[in-house]
């Protein structure tokens, strides 16, 4: 009967054992596969979303697409074997319905990582970081130099980027909706200054002396902030810079931040982009990741 017994239960064991292996193997074999990475290389193209922003990622009158972000971007996918890249121009604020619509496989525009947009996608690691700056008319007659300085003067309007951070500052420092003009690109915020219909445009440091150098315009002047915008936990906010991916894009994405650890630590970041105005000064603090700068500052 011992014996019997035993063999029962043995028996039993090893169905239970069979049963969860089945059960197992086909839980694996349900989960999507993420093979984002390994499609790009199979189509020997990569599509990226940028929204023509120099020096982010804009054209050049031949066609060719170039800035920081494209020029990395490219240095990358021709290290994965990758060739092809297929630029698809989109407004800044369309970007990540863009992306998560599968219109392009990366956003590859110089966007700056924040909590609201990590909730929808993710990034990779910084490949840069920033403080923000104000073009403003000639001499500053208003005297703007920080976001709350521009919000304490009774008629200031501010020129802010359709879907950039900045909109969520402005807010925070108390400009008034209807002292916000939005506009759809750069130019067309420098165009809206010149005109008179805002007194400063807001944008990275970058950025503002890249549009401010294009427009070659001895009515307006560069300002640096005396205070960079504050967060809701009263945090001056330095903006991180990063490639966004879609959530599944596993594989892409850690390939990416792979390639960026080297590159950074290897110096070829900083051959890539200080062409474009981004010296040593606006690399990130080595071991700085995607995670650190989606947080909330507490």
């Amino acid at each position: 009967m011992k014996n019997s017994d035993h063999l029962s239960r043995r028996l039993l064991l090893c169905g239970a054992l069979a049963s969860w292996a089945v059960v197992g193997a086909s839980a694996a074999l349900s989960q999507p596969q993420d093979d984002s990475l390994a499609r790009i290389k199979s189509q020997g193209k990569v599509r990226i979303g940028f929204a023509n922003i120099n020096p982010y990622g804009y054209v050049m009158p031949d066609g060719r697409v170039t800035g920081q972000a494209p020029e990395l971007i490219r240095a990358f996918f021709a290290d994965m074997g990758v060739s092809s890249l297929e630029p698809v121009v989109t407004d800044f604020g369309s970007l990540i319905g863009g992306l998560v619509a599968k219109r392009f496989d990366i956003v590859a525009t110089g966007m700056l990582i924040q909590p609201e947009r990590c909730k929808i996608v993710s990034f990779g690691d910084p490949e840069y970081q920033i403080n923000r700056a104000f073009a403003v008319k000639k001499g500053n007659p208003k005297g703007v130099t920080s976001f709350v300085s521009l919000a304490r003067h009774a008629d200031a309007k501010i020129g802010l980027l359709t879907g950039a951070g900045e909109i969520r500052f402005s807010e925070l420092a108390g400009i008034p909706q209807e002292r916000r003009l939005l506009f759809p690109d750069l130019s067309a915020a420098i165009a809206g200054l010149q005109a008179g219909r805002v007194d400063a445009v807001v944008a990275s440091t970058v950025t503002i002396r890249g549009a401010l150098s294009r427009a070659n315009d001895p009515r307006l002047d560069f300002a640096a902030l005396s205070e960079q915008p504050r967060d809701e936990s009263g945090n001056e906010s330095i903006g991180y810079g990063g490639m966004a991916f879609r959530k599944d894009d596993i594989s892409l994405r850690e390939a990416w931040n792979t390639w960026l650890a080297k590159a950074l630590k290897s110096g070829r970041v900083t051959s890539i982009i200080e062409p474009f105005g981004f010296g040593p000064e606006t690399l990130p603090k080595e071991g700085t990741t995607a995670e650190y700068a989606c947080a909330e500052r507490k």
